[in-house]
This record gives C-alpha cells, sequence and structure tokens, in this order.
C-alpha cells in the first residue's frame, strides 16, 4: 500500500501543471510597486495582507527603503487592493474559460454570422488552457464567475409570474454552485485530474442542468468534439505547455490526431429540406399568455402558413408555444381556426407548438396537421426553471404558484415522418439532452420559445449544444424558434 501511494504521489508530481500562479504574484507585486510603492517579490506578496494585519514592522520592512509612504491606514487599504485584485482575475480567467461562447455571440450579433473554424478552434484551446493552468487557489472564484458568465440568464424567466425578485437570487445561486464544482473537481494541479474535471462537468447536472459541456466549445472548431479526440487535445495541451522536445513531438501527434477531418468539407442536406419552412417569431414573452393579444398571435401565425404554402413550400414549422393555448381545447372553442387549420393541412403540413391539458395536466407538446390528421407529441425533458422549479419543497411551498405553473412529462421521446424521413422531435431543452440523440437519429426537428430569457447569451449557448450534438451523433438538426433566429445545423 505505500509503494502504491508512493507511485501514485510520484506519478501526480511528474504530471503536475504549471498554474499561473507564479504569474498572478508577479503581476500583484508589479502593480503593488506602481501603487503602494513598495517593493515586493512574488512570495511576499501572496501573504503580505495577513504579515501586514498581524506585524505592521514587516510593512516597514516590505517598503521601499527610498520612499517613506507606510502610513497607518496602509494595512486596510492593502487588504482591499489584494482582493479586489484576486477579484478581477477570478473573473478574468473565467471569461477566458467562457470565450468559444461569447466568441460564438459576438460574430452572430454584431456580423450575422457563425464564428469562422480557425476562430473557433483558437478560442477553444484558450478555454481548456486556461482550465488546465488555473491555479487551484483560484478554482471556487472561477467557478463562481464561469455560472455568472454561461448561466446569468437562468432566473430571468421568473419575471413573466410576478417574482422578478427572485431572478438575481437564482443567478447567483447557480453561480455558487458551479464555484462548489470547481472547488470539487480542480482540488489538483495535475493532468489527470483536470482531464476527469473536464470530462465530467458535461455530466454534473445541478438542479438537472447539464449546459456547461466544455467539449461543446469545439463545436465551431476543427476539433473532433467526442472524447478520445478531446483527451487526445487536453494531452496536445499539456505537452505544450510541460515543454520538452519529447513533449513537443507527442504533443503535435496529438493535436493532429485531435482533428477532425471532416470539418473541411461542407455538410450538405436533402433537397428536399428546400420545401420545409422554419419560421422565426419574435412575440416578447410578457406578450404571448395575454388574452388582448392572443388574436394578433394567431392571425400571425397564419400570415406565416399562408406565406409558406404561397411560396409552394410543403412543410412549415412554427415555433414552441406558436399559438399561446391549448390546440385540443381552445382551438375548438373557436372552431374556425381549428377547421381552419384541418383544412390547410391538406395542402402543407403544419407544424406548431402549442400547450395540451388532458386530466387537468399541462403538457408542453408539439402538434402536427397533415391531411386534415392530428399529430401530437409531449414534452419529455423539462426545462428548469422554465417548466418546472428544481428547489426543494419547502421554497415551493413558500411560493405556491410555482408549483401550479409546473408542466407534466411526457412518456417517450416521439418521431415524425416528413416527405419521407424520420425526425426525432425535440421541444427547447430537451434538443439539447444527450438522451434524445441516445439511439442516433439522423434527423431532428427542434422547436423553441427563446422569449423566456431574452436579452440573453441562451440562444448563443442553445445553438453551440445544438451544433455540439449534431456533430457528436452525426444528426442533422432543424430549428424553429421564437426570439431568435431559426436555422439547420449540420454535422
Amino acid at each position: 500500500m505505500k509503494k502504491l501511494t508512493t507511485a501514485m504521489r510520484q506519478f501526480r508530481e511528474s504530471t503536475e501543471i504549471p498554474s499561473f500562479e507564479k504569474n498572478i504574484e508577479f503581476l500583484f507585486a508589479k502593480l503593488c510597486g506602481i501603487f503602494f510603492h513598495t517593493s515586493l517579490d512574488s512570495k511576499d506578496s501572496r501573504n503580505l495582507a495577513q504579515n501586514l494585519a498581524q506585524n505592521p514592522a514587516r510593512a516597514q520592512n516590505l517598503t521601499n527603503p527610498t520612499q517613506n509612504t507606510f502610513n497607518p491606514a496602509f494595512p486596510r487599504l492593502f487588504k482591499l487592493f489584494r482582493v479586489c485584485f484576486i477579484i478581477l482575475v477570478d473573473c478574468i480567467l473565467a471569461f477566458a474559460f467562457c470565450a468559444p461562447l461569447y466568441g460564438l455571440h459576438l460574430f452572430e450579433s454584431v456580423f450575422g454570422r457563425e464564428i469562422p473554424l480557425f476562430l473557433g478552434s483558437i478560442l477553444g484551446v484558450l478555454s481548456i488552457y486556461v482550465y488546465l493552468r488555473m491555479p487551484k487557489s483560484r478554482r471556487f472564484g472561477v467557478g463562481f464567475f464561469v455560472g455568472i458568465f454561461c448561466f446569468y440568464w437562468v432566473g430571468l424567466s421568473f419575471r413573466f409570474i410576478g417574482l422578478s425578485a427572485l431572478v438575481p437570487i437564482v443567478s447567483i445561486a447557480v453561480a455558487l454552485i458551479y464555484g462548489v464544482i470547481f472547488w470539487f473537481i480542480a482540488f489538483c494541479e495535475c493532468l489527470v485530474v483536470r482531464l476527469l474535471g473536464l470530462l465530467l462537468l458535461g455530466f454534473i447536472a445541478p438542479f438537472g442542468f447539464d449546459w456547461l459541456n466544455v467539449q461543446s466549445f469545439l463545436a465551431y472548431s476543427y476539433f473532433d468534439v467526442d472524447f478520445l479526440h478531446f483527451t487526445l487535445l487536453v494531452c496536445a495541451l499539456y505537452c505544450f505547455i510541460a515543454f520538452t522536445r519529447a513533449r513537443l513531438i507527442i504533443g503535435a501527434l496529438c493535436l493532429i490526431f485531435a482533428l477532425d477531418f471532416k470539418t473541411f468539407r461542407e455538410s450538405s442536406v436533402p433537397k428536399e429540406f428546400e420545401n420545409i419552412a422554419l419560421v422565426s417569431t419574435n412575440v416578447p414573452q410578457e406578450f404571448k399568455w395575454s388574452a388582448q393579444k392572443m388574436q394578433e398571435i394567431v392571425i400571425e401565425n397564419f400570415a406565416h402558413i399562408y406565406e409558406a404554402k404561397n411560396n409552394d413550400k410543403r412543410v412549415v414549422v412554427l415555433p414552441e408555444n406558436a399559438f399561446p393555448l391549448s390546440l385540443e381545447a381552445d382551438l375548438k372553442n373557436y372552431p374556425s381556426f381549428y377547421e381552419l387549420l384541418l383544412n390547410l393541412s391538406k395542402e402543407i403540413t403544419i407544424i406548431t407548438g402549442a400547450l395540451s391539458v388532458r386530466d387537468s395536466q399541462y403538457y408542453n407538446s408539439l402538434f402536427v396537421f397533415a391531411d386534415s390528421q392530428v399529430l401530437r407529441v409531449d414534452k419529455v425533458v423539462l426545462a428548469p426553471f422554465g417548466e418546472y422549479v428544481p428547489l426543494p419543497a419547502f421554497v415551493k411551498k413558500a411560493f405556491p404558484l410555482l408549483e401550479e405553473l409546473e408542466f407534466s412529462r411526457g412518456k417517450d421521446f416521439g418521431d415524425i415522418s416528413l416527405l419521407g424521413y424520420e425526425f426525432r422531435v425535440g421541444i427547447c431543452y430537451e434538443a439539447t439532452d444527450r438522451a434524445l440523440y441516445r439511439d442516433y437519429p439522423r434527423y431532428v426537428l427542434a422547436i423553441s420559445n427563446n422569449a423566456w430569457f431574452y436579452p440573453s447569451i441562451e440562444p448563443t449557448l442553445q445553438k453551440m449544444l445544438l451544433k455540439y450534438y449534431a456533430r457528436r451523433f452525426d444528426s442533422v438538426i432543424l430549428h424553429a424558434a421564437n426570439g431568435s433566429e431559426s436555422f439547420i445545423i449540420t454535422p
């Protein structure tokens, strides 16, 4: 047992990754020299805040002897400066870790296009590089700010149920949870622990929410996104960080083998998909369930259907909850609307999201109107904080409205047939759940309502995850959305 422990320690030490710790303390020492006129080395700067509080005389020794700048207020000011510096460092490291997400968001919002693969590759490598070299002393702070940068939008849905006060509370709570997750998975600065941490992030799902998948950061890159190629990329970066001539050669080989050569050629979709109209709508969530706006929304939906029909499309796909009512109940109270959908379905297949009510249970569903027949598929994987509230029972009892607004789950994922092709149905959040892709569906039809989280980075994160699953499971994904653009994603 002793030999095994010794061997494990030696292996850990031999694969230890040089962190940014010395670089951070060197920068802090330089900043102290600028703002406090002190001449410090990195080791002194790391513990100076405690030393100043316990031994003011040491401060006199650490102060540049050529300048008499020490005063009684210096220790407290120095502590504050140290805290602000560390917070800023954690924030910068976290933002660098999230760089692939914000790079994609920048290109789509500013330039109206996807990020170039070469730049996506650089940002993906940067993200992994920052995590590998992140000092273990900084892991909680970095994890906290990663939670902020990636998931600050999670609580925004509470705005529409009269609980706006919970928005910052939920966002901070989620950030704290990711701080704890990083604290556990990045406790060591050796290769194996950091690699396992990166791989585990995609499987750790606080509140059932598994959107922090580092492999998805490579979705818009030249690198493959499966476990093997991701591991090769991490090993390549380790070899470049812990530089020796032999490791440089090994790292270069790992880097080459981590590439996905399919990304160097264009993907295509069946020509028949040109006959499918993916509709983008921009109905604000505050108007979605407004009785005054219902007729206006319904009329707009029919306008999209007629437009697709007049353009000789064979299928039109409307977003999630495009009709702000229960198609099975409410539309039958408006027989003219219901009959119109059935009649139009003789000429064009109509796919739309809407509520479904059965036995006093509410379901988030997709409806297919085709040849005067109606098919329904219920959502299986519900969105945390959007369709169910993953909070303890005592919290829900304090806010009874939360339980009333929760949806019921469907029994299993559904498939539909369109233009001779089988499509797996994914309604919003479940389209980014790996369970939907467990049997490698070739084609996926996804509908979303991103207005719940507008304005935020959520649609970009969703698109990055969809691209990841498209590449990971070799699926073509057709996505129609409200509050963001509709698109087709290829592997």
